[in-house]
């Protein structure tokens, strides 16, 4: 499934999100549905016809199977010609119906049926203009770019999306989107359901009823009402795994053995989507109280994952499960692997030390530290820097969790070791210094790039350009981004001259280093003079910046970079938040950049914004330590706001 849902196993994992800023490398039909509008003719209004009924509609979707091919061919004329009143029935069929000829007839009906609104928003209009047109991946995007149009103003089309999309597959991604939304301390969600509960409609579409169900839940007060909406997701996570295509013959073996759908439902459809309706329906078991039932299922969901796959592919999915209900509350998940596959702790030392993250998130530190011990022994034993590039990923995976200690011990185990391969090296010392950046730990961030371009590094066996080229990076950028953390470390001990005399140095070496920019333009020593200055340099680097998004108008990295550089200092703040959405297009939930987005929100005085988007980043970034302390300060500034 081609979503670009956060997953702590890609590929950029490697390297730390705090390396954002150097640049190393997700016709109106609805509102109501039954016609209502009589004719106008010679003046005079006619009677509105009468709209089929619910049983007339079923009976001549049911005749769209009929073995007679006029009659076939009958139904399907007298359903084009009802319209809109017949839309949920037929799309229902189309992804329900276990007759083929039922559901080809019924998908090609409402193939034709438009998304739009009047009412929708321009940036709506637009994105949806143009949605059918495109391929399944670029539909995609737009679905991402409607959950995030400003003021919620694309949920309601991106649940008429679930409604009408004429693809089941389409249907389950846009219900995805939605559900993730969702959690229990969202106070933001109420508005995203309204909107939501205008494009669903009356749609039966398993994606439709699930979607609902979490709406109900949400809504609920009591307990009665809760227990009815979780059951009304089971039943519709029920009906979407057994019309998925890798659960279709298990599900019908179910079936045919007269085994009940609910008791078969342990939510464990392999695909991406599949499992962001099983996440969803245990967080609403956990908001619901239920949290041993909410454990259980995780840990069903979890050996779903591993049927019938070989041992290396496990990895991925193992990791990810572990992660995700760690960092839900219910780090307990890892007793599955414990009682049923401690063959995988041994094995594959990125699950052990994901496992040691959940007994430390627990509590239980004796046995976290032995997880995390033997998979450094582990990965460590080969020797002969054979294993450096998984020692990285350990340790990158470990800052990800929250595991400073470890993931700092797997860091300097590769750059301490003489045979460490010189791109692992490289690129170690790269993420271990925005690491510590981030943590505050400013000279040994410093030191850390020190290792590649100071004046006596300790490894002199490599040329140092040739393995900087791989990751993106340059030895000028490298030399900014040193002297810009020991400029910090400057500032941090008050010697306001070494520290512009540190940050002039990184722009010298890199006159478009952004954050040495914004730290340029923030000095608080400086004249009239100085400050402009510094704009100047600013507004010249926004220039090669933007030179570089026309010659490479896919990448990422300089949408992001306009788009902090003028967030933090001065410059078109409307063009800088364009910019910063379109940064997420393709990569929808990376922290960094919902964190420029926050930013552009309250330089440009949004700061409701900027604690929203915020508080996305920190969703998927719980343990980084400066997104958080960011979203501390937009929410002071909110609440003082008068």
């Amino acid at each position: 499934m081609p979503l670009t849902f956060h997953s702590s196993l890609a590929h950029g994992a490697a390297m730390h999100p705090a390396t954002r800023r150097s640049g190393i490398p997700a016709g109106g039909l609805l509102g109501s549905l039954i016609l209502h509008l009589g004719s106008v003719i010679a003046g005079t209004t006619s009677v509105p016809p009468a709209e089929p009924s619910p049983e007339a509609i079923a009976s001549l979707i049911a005749r769209l199977g009929d073995a007679d091919f006029q009659a076939r061919e009958t139904a399907s004329a007298e359903l084009k010609a009802i319209g809109p009143a017949a839309v949920d029935a037929l799309l229902a069929a189309a992804e329900l119906d276990r007759d083929l000829e039922v559901a080809l007839r019924a998908r090609w009906l409402v193939d034709t049926i438009p998304l739009g609104m009047p009412h929708d928003p321009p940036e709506v209009t637009r994105l949806l203009e143009s949605y059918k047109q495109r391929d399944f991946a670029q539909r995609v995007r737009v679905m991402h770019r409607l959950l995030r149009v400003d003021d919620d103003a694309g949920i309601e089309a991106l649940a008429r999306i679930i409604r009408l999309e004429r693809s089941p597959e389409g249907s389950r991604v846009a219900a995805a989107l939605l559900v993730r939304e969702w959690q229990a301390d969202n106070r933001w969600w109420p508005k995203i359901a309204a909107r939501a509960v205008t494009g669903l409609g009356s749609s039966a579409r398993p994606a439709a009823a699930f979607a609902r169900a979490v709406i109900d839940f949400a809504a609920a007060t009591t307990p009665a009402a809760r227990d009815e909406a979780l059951a009304a997701a089971a039943k519709a996570l029920t009906h979407l795994e057994r019309t998925d295509g890798d659960h279709g013959s298990r599900r019908e073996a179910a079936d045919d053995a007269g085994v009940d759908d609910e008791e078969t439902s342990s939510g464990g459809d392999l695909t991406e989507v599949g499992r962001i309706f099983a996440r969803t329906r245990i967080g609403m078991l956990l908001a619901a109280g239920h949290k041993d039932e909410a454990i259980a299922a995780a840990k069903a969901l979890l050996a779903a994952q591993w049927e019938g796959l070989p041992g290396p592919q496990l990895v991925a999915p193992t990791i990810d499960t572990l992660v995700w209900g760690t960092n839900l509350g219910i780090p307990g998940v890892v007793d599955q692997i414990h009682d049923t596959r401690p063959d995988l702790l041994a094995a594959y030392p990125l699950v052990a030390c994901a496992a040691a993250a959940a007994e430390r998130a627990r509590g239980d530190l004796g046995r976290a530290t032995a997880l995390a011990d033997a998979a450094f022994a582990a990965i460590k034993a080969p020797g002969g820097g054979r294993n450096g590039r998984l020692m990285m990923q350990s340790g990158a995976f470990q800052a990800r969790w929250g595991c400073t200690e470890w993931a700092l011990r797997a860091y300097n185990a590769v750059l301490d070791d003489p045979q460490s391969l010189p791109l692992d090296y490289c690129q170690t010392a790269l993420t271990a210094a925005e690491y510590l950046h981030e943590l505050e730990r400013e000279d040994e961030a410093a030191a850390a790039l020190g290792r590649l371009v100071g004046p006596n590094p300790p490894r002199r066996d490599f040329n140092l350009e040739q393995q900087l080229a791989p990751l993106g990076r340059d030895e000028r950028s490298v030399r900014a981004r040193a002297d810009f953390f020991a400029s910090c470390a400057a500032a941090a001990r008050g010697d306001a001259a070494e520290r512009r005399r540190l940050v002039e140095a990184a722009l010298r070496s890199l006159g478009k280093d952004v954050d040495s920019l914004i730290a340029l333009y923030h000095l608080p020593d400086n004249t009239p003079d100085q400050r402009s200055d510094a704009v100047r340099r600013i507004n010249e680097a926004l220039r090669q910046i933007e030179n570089e998004i026309q010659a490479v108008p896919d990448d990422t990295t300089g949408y992001n970079e306009y788009a902090w550089l003028v967030a933090n200092t001065e410059g078109d703040a409307e063009k800088a938040t364009r910019y910063s959405k379109q940064s997420l297009v393709t990569a929808f939930d990376s922290a960094s950049y919902l964190d420029t987005l926050a930013h552009c929100r309250a330089a440009a005085g949004d700061l409701d914004g900027a604690v929203r988007w915020q508080s996305l980043a920190v969703r998927h970034e719980p343990h980084n330590r400066t997104i958080r302390k960011t979203l501390e300060r937009f929410e002071a500034k909110a609440a003082a706001k008068p």
